[in-house]
Formats: C-alpha cells, sequence, structure tokens
C-alpha cells in the first residue's frame, strides 16, 4: 500500500476513535447531570425540611429571651462595655429576632459607662449615649461619665445628663472633671440612691432633693456648702480627703450612717461633742499625709454597731495611744468588734494589738471590703476607641 493510503486509513482510525470518545464523554456528562440534578433536588428537600425545623431556644416567649439577656449583663456596681464581650450589642448580633429582642428590651440600655477622652470622638460617644438612653425607655438609669475636655466641649453632653435626672439612679461623675450642675432653687432626683462626685464636687452649689439618696462618695469635700446634701438620710459615705473641721461638722450629720470611709488631712480645727452613731458598723480613717491629728479623733464617738474598724496608725500622735483609744472605744460603745485592721502600723506596737484583742480577727493590711460605695476608689468609665457599635 502507497504511504499516502496508508497515512489517510490512519487519520479515519483517529477521527473514528475521537468521536467514539466524544460520545463515552457525552454520556458520562449526561450521566453526571442526572447525578447532580439529582443532588440538588436532595438538598433542596432537605434545606425546605430544615426551613420547617425550629430551635428550641427559638420558641422561647420574647419576654423570656429578654429576662435572659438582662441577667447576661454584669451586676452593678459593674457596667457592661459599650462594644465587646459582655456589651448589650453582642446579644444583638446572633439573629435578626435576637437583634430585635434586644432592642426592644429596655433594661439592656439603663446602665452607661462611657469616657470621653478625645474632641475628635465626642459626637460618636455622645450619639452613643443619646441612643441607648433613648433605648432604656422609662427605666432607672445608672450613668458613669467622665472627661477631661474642656468645658466648652461639652455642654450638649452636660445638657444630656441633665435632661434625665428624673429617671438617675445612680450618677457616677468621679472622673468627670467638670460637671456642671443647675443653679436653680433646687436640684431634683426623685430616684437617686447613689451619687460619686470629683472635683466637679466644687460646681455643686445646689442643694439635692434626693429623697432616696443614701450611698455617697466624694474625692474631696473642700469647699463643699454644708447644706448640699441630706447627710441624715445617708447610710453609706466615703470621702476621700477631708479637712479636720469637716470631719467634726460631718460626724455630727451622719446620724444613719452604716459604713464610712474618710481620709482625713489632719489641718484645721478639730471640735467635736460627744456622738453617737447608733447604726455604724464599718469605720475607715485613713491619714491622708504623714501627720497625725490632734488628740481625741474617736475619743467623743459612741458606736454601739461597730462591727469592722480600719484605722492608719499615723493619725494618732506619739502621746496618744492607739491600743487605748480603740480599747477604749470598744468598751464605751459596748459594741462586738469583729475585725480590726491597722495600716501604716509600726511595727513593734503589732504584739500590743494581739494581746488587746484576742478575740478579734486582726490584720495590719486594709480590709477587704467589697461594698462599692465604700472602696477606696475604681477605674474610670469604659473607654471606647474602636468602632462605635452599629444600630
Amino acid at each position: 500500500m502507497e504511504p499516502a493510503a496508508c497515512d489517510t486509513s490512519c487519520e479515519r482510525a483517529v477521527r473514528a476513535a475521537d468521536r467514539s470518545r466524544i460520545a463515552d464523554i457525552d454520556a458520562q456528562i449526561l450521566e453526571l447531570e442526572r447525578t447532580i440534578s439529582s443532588l440538588k433536588q436532595e438538598k433542596y428537600s432537605l434545606r425546605d425540611r430544615l426551613a420547617t425545623y425550629t430551635y428550641p431556644v427559638l420558641t422561647l416567649p420574647n419576654e423570656i429571651v429578654s429576662e435572659i439577656f438582662v441577667q447576661f449583663l454584669p451586676d452593678f456596681p459593674r457596667y457592661p462595655p459599650p462594644i465587646g464581650l459582655l456589651s448589650p450589642y453582642l446579644l444583638c448580633h446572633i439573629c435578626r429576632k435576637w437583634r430585635d429582642i434586644a432592642f426592644s428590651t429596655p433594661a439592656l440600655w439603663s446602665d452607661i459607662s462611657l469616657s470621653f477622652r478625645k474632641a475628635r470622638r465626642l459626637p460618636q460617644k455622645l450619639r452613643y449615649l443619646k441612643t441607648s438612653i433613648e433605648r432604656s425607655g422609662s427605666c432607672r438609669l445608672a450613668l458613669k461619665l467622665g472627661t477631661i475636655l474642656d468645658q466648652e466641649y461639652l455642654a450638649e453632653l452636660n445638657h444630656a445628663v441633665i435632661n434625665h435626672f428624673h429617671r438617675m439612679e445612680y450618677l457616677d461623675l468621679s472622673h468627670w472633671t467638670n460637671f456642671e450642675f443647675p443653679t436653680d432653687a433646687e436640684l431634683s432626683l426623685p430616684c437617686l440612691r447613689g451619687l460619686k462626685l470629683g472635683y466637679s464636687i466644687e460646681e455643686l452649689i445646689t442643694p439635692l432633693v434626693a429623697p432616696l439618696l443614701q450611698h455617697v462618695v466624694l474625692r474631696i469635700f473642700n469647699a463643699l456648702p454644708s447644706s448640699i446634701f441630706p447627710w441624715f438620710q445617708l447610710t453609706v459615705i466615703t470621702v476621700l480627703w477631708m479637712k479636720l473641721d469637716e470631719y467634726s461638722y460631718l460626724m455630727n450629720e451622719l446620724v444613719n450612717i452604716v459604713h464610712c470611709r474618710l481620709g482625713i488631712y489632719p489641718i484645721g480645727s478639730l471640735s467635736l461633742g460627744d456622738i453617737t452613731l447608733a447604726h455604724l458598723e464599718t469605720f475607715v480613717l485613713e491619714n491622708c499625709s504623714r501627720n497625725p491629728a490632734p488628740s481625741g479623733i474617736i475619743a467623743a464617738l459612741t458606736l454601739p454597731a461597730l462591727r469592722r474598724v480600719e484605722i492608719s496608725e499615723t493619725l494618732f500622735a506619739a502621746e496618744d495611744d492607739l491600743v487605748d483609744s480603740i480599747t477604749a472605744l470598744v468598751t464605751r460603745s459596748g459594741c462586738n468588734l469583729r475585725e480590726l485592721s491597722i495600716t501604716e502600723v509600726y511595727t513593734a506596737h503589732i504584739m500590743a494589738y494581739r494581746n488587746a484583742f484576742p478575740l478579734t480577727s486582726l490584720t495590719f493590711s486594709s480590709l477587704d471590703i467589697t461594698e462599692p460605695f465604700l472602696m477606696r476608689w475604681q477605674d474610670g468609665p469604659e473607654d471606647v476607641e474602636s468602632s462605635e457599635p452599629e444600630d
């Protein structure tokens, strides 16, 4: 056979083989398409069946889910952060239903802690504050707000707080240096139970009308008009810095006090008459300097309910024996002293305390105090320097 004829025969065989292979491939594709179609039908059927399934947690009534959400928040005095873990916004990222429930649960948004440190972020944080207050509905509010910004930036923020004084339950301005209180004839906060003030206390010149107020923390007592607070109502007070004349005044006014922490700066005059505080259980006296106070800082006190005492030994002059002073206080009061803490104590005196109070729990460090309005100090408000939560 000639070469040309041979080549033609081979080419026909190759083409025939290719056509046969194409037919096989078409058959396989058809089979695969049938399989894919069958799988798609099965997928759609399964998806439709899943769509009819309701997760048990989603069958709970909205009221129950709302209550669970509220229990998710940290307990007072801790505040939920604006974003991240333990933020109410975390609950809004699970599903649309939960988002709707969270936004319609006022109690989730009634505790707010914010720090305003940078003027450029003030509009964003102010928007967050107003949105949270709006979502809180008619709930009582607990606000912990701090700022170091100049007053020129703070007028709108100031008004946002003052406009809701009527439902303020707890107000912490201990890290707000220049809050401008209204100067009306009286300042009405009908729901207020707890108040913390920092240096902004100097701006408070209007008497508070707060019939429920019982807990107060003041960074400084200096220049505070005596008529500002309803002192007789208070059951818990902390003043971090006060002079002796202010101490003398205050001890006469706190007739219903139960827990008391006072930081004494021993200048001024001490003028205490005989004072009986029938309900005082926890009494902490700290020295804000290294200088001793004049004699008699506790000699005029009778405290029949006293259970826990913390005193800085440096408050007492060398000629005053603190062991004898506390012994006399306990004897005079007839109280059942359970815990005694002596801070800034001279090592040589430790055994004298142990011998004088063998049945009392005695330490030489600060008392373990959990009452939030009696703690020495707390961190400032939550800072939000990341992105603002989306509505």
